[in-house]
């Protein structure tokens, strides 16, 4: 039954993700939920207008800290999204961060399977919201001109890498924790692209878990 709650919980932040990312309010969150406005602001509160950690700070009150290849992976990836003129980071160009910073778990997995960053660039698709790729989200960008934001999905997905991370009892959040996050849900932008490319995100997420 924990096990349930948990994954029903992680399910309802990436669909609320979802919502925010397609514009929708926490007064419109609250009522498709069933709770007050300002119940859903304080639970979700953390999924808008926030950012991935920098460099030396911990994760959470866990106190997980942020590898330096899981660093390395969303600043590749900011560079991605801004190539891409995204204005915030999605789970696509995570992904490309994380193709890109070649951690030996994940790098041995996506290269078992195929994969080269030029064709995940040219195959890199948006998460899917209600259907439809969610609008540009408007986040302002860093004196580097590089989009330092995430979108509201993409840190749902950071998230659910903390608790990929203290599922397995590990004391870090890496690479492989940000990967088996991104592709949890099917309608993401890194599940996307995997499909895109002809490879089973599943079978990736079960080389990287095993």
């Amino acid at each position: 039954m924990t096990a349930l709650r948990e994954e029903l919980d992680a399910f309802e932040r990436l669909q609320v993700a979802r919502a925010l990312d397609a514009g929708q309010s926490f007064g419109d969150v609250a009522r498709a939920i069933g709770i007050s406005r300002q119940a859903a602001h304080r639970r979700y509160r953390d999924l808008a207008g926030v950012e991935l950690p920098h460099e030396g700070e911990p994760v959470g009150t866990r106190r997980l800290v942020v590898t330096s290849e899981a660093r390395a992976a969303v600043t590749l990836a900011r560079e991605e999204a801004s190539a891409m003129s995204a204005p915030a980071v999605g789970s696509e160009h995570l992904l490309l961060g994380i193709i890109r910073c070649r951690a030996p778990i994940t790098a041995a997995v996506l290269d078992a399977g195929g994969i080269t960053l030029a064709d995940a660039r040219r195959c890199a698709r948006p998460t899917l919201v209600e259907g439809a790729p969610p609008p540009p989200s408007a986040v302002p960008l860093g004196t580097d001109e590089r989009p330092r934001g995430v979108s509201a999905y993409a840190r749902a997905v950071f998230g659910l890498a903390l608790r990929e991370a203290t599922k397995r009892g590990d004391g870090y959040v890496g690479v492989d924790h940000l990967l088996l996050a991104s592709l949890e849900d099917p309608n993401g932008g890194a599940c996307r692209t995997l499909f895109e490319l002809g490879l089973d995100p599943e079978q990736v997420r079960a080389g990287i878990a095993g």
